[in-house]
């Protein structure tokens, strides 16, 4: 038996440190994964069986059953993960603390917005008991979840706004949070500790829905919390194939040689590079002009923040991107009005009539049902890829990708060319001008 006490806390902001140059390079952080790759495996056991018999050195997550020490149990509870029989599973979660739930779950209260759409996506829709905001709008996308309660008032899915006493009452297995994007980090310690206050007997689940360069790992660990493991390599094979294939071609793309652009939610309220859209943009061979403001090394780098209209003018980006609400665009709108208004706020502003995107008719609008994650953002990178490179990527089709992710992993009637507003101007004049 060996006593543990490790430097948990250095490893673990190490690992949040880590971009990936592919869709899988990470460390998967379940407790078991002794060997510290990106599998659960045979391998895990092996290597523990290493580390009791004197001969690996023993990592973090040695502690399979995180009760402080590796020993024989370790090895019964890596078997159990394998099998789908464990009674509990210990993982880390977005803000590098240790989290258990218990096992199975049959009930969840989701109030994550990527969450909900990623237990759908891992084929996990009916344990859902509730969500965060008010989904009735949205009842061609969510058929079912439309029905649910929800429990968010009008301020939306944060801690604070949440009716704890009606999740309480719907007895939730486990919660998960709407702490789901890295730029959580910077507040989402004080948000979680509401949840653990409010409630103090149920399990909290707090996992990256949004950015591309972390997802893979988080629906992997998702699955299994879930019990859906098979359904997570599923939805991972299908995004690592177009992760990749975007991050191969543009990588080999000179600095000087990539559009420059922004993307922007209210007036220059913008997508620092690190976070879910700047990766979209990124991603796509793009190279964002907020890099001006904030580089790798700064807390904002994954974060929203505001520049100014002069950085806008003096950068004179080829391509202004406006991410506009789930709530004005998407499956369930057919009207572009909202999209086509937001498009004439950029267009109309004095001081960019001169910029190269405006002069340029280089202006779009992006619903976030296609750039804000789970695994969506992919498809706004399509879009972006094409426009930016219409040779490099003559053989990728947007659409066709959208609808891919409708058919397999929504699993909804619905023909994304009929129906539903999500880019503008449409698609088919992004095509004529590219």
């Amino acid at each position: 038996m060996k006593n543990i006490c490790y430097l948990a806390v250095p490893l673990i902001l190490m690992l949040l440190a880590c971009v990936p140059t592919v869709a899988e390079d990470f460390v998967l952080e379940i407790y078991g994964n002794a060997n510290m790759d990106e599998y659960l495996n045979d391998e895990d056991l092996r290597y523990l069986e290493g580390v009791i018999a004197g001969t690996n050195e023993a990592t973090m997550l040695c502690d399979a059953n995180f009760d402080g020490k590796i020993d024989e149990s370790d090895l019964e509870q890596v078997s159990a993960i394998l099998e789908g029989r464990e009674k509990r599973l210990t993982y880390v979660d977005i803000l590098g603390e240790p989290e258990t739930v218990n096992k199975p779950i049959k009930r969840l209260v989701n109030v994550g917005y990527n969450g909900i759409e990623m237990t759908r996506i891992l084929g996990a829709e009916d344990i859902l008991v509730a969500g965060g905001e008010n989904r009735s709008a949205h009842k061609k996308f969510f058929p079912k979840l439309a029905q649910l309660p929800f429990v968010a008032g009008d301020s939306g899915a944060k801690a604070e706004g949440l009716d704890f006493e009606k999740i309480i009452s719907l007895k939730p297995d486990a919660v998960q949070t709407n702490i789901e994007r890295a730029e959580a980090r910077l507040g989402g310690l004080a948000q979680k500790s509401i949840f653990k206050q409010k409630l103090p007997k149920i399990p909290i689940i707090s996992l990256n829905m949004r950015e591309q360069d972390t997802l893979v790992k988080n629906v992997r660990t998702y699955g299994y919390i879930l019990d859906r493991e098979a359904e997570a390599e599923e939805f991972i094979s299908w995004y690592s194939k177009y992760y990749d294939l975007f991050r191969s071609r543009t990588s080999t793309i000179a600095e000087d040689e990539k559009p420059t652009g922004f993307f922007e939610y209210t007036p220059y309220y913008c997508y620092a590079s690190g976070s879910r859209l700047g990766q979209v943009l990124l991603l796509a061979g793009g190279k964002n002009i907020v890099d001006k403001k904030v580089g790798p090394d700064d807390s904002m780098y994954s974060a929203m923040l505001d520049i100014d209209p002069e950085l806008v003018v003096e950068e004179d980006p080829r391509y202004i991107f406006k991410a506009v609400s789930s709530w004005d665009t998407g499956y369930d709108i057919d009207d572009p009005a909202k999209m086509e208004a937001n498009h004439e706020s950029v267009i109309n502003r004095t001081e960019l009539g001169n910029t190269k995107a405006v002069k340029e008719d280089n202006v779009y609008c992006i619903s976030f049902w296609i750039v804000s994650g789970a695994g969506n953002n992919i498809i706004g990178t399509a879009y972006l890829a094409k426009l930016f490179y219409p040779d490099l990527f003559s053989d990728i089709d947007p659409e066709a990708i959208h609808q891919e992710y409708v058919d397999r992993f929504c699993r909804i009637d619905f023909d994304v060319k009929k129906n539903g507003v999500f880019v503008y101007p449409s698609y088919d004049r992004w095509q004529a001008g590219a």
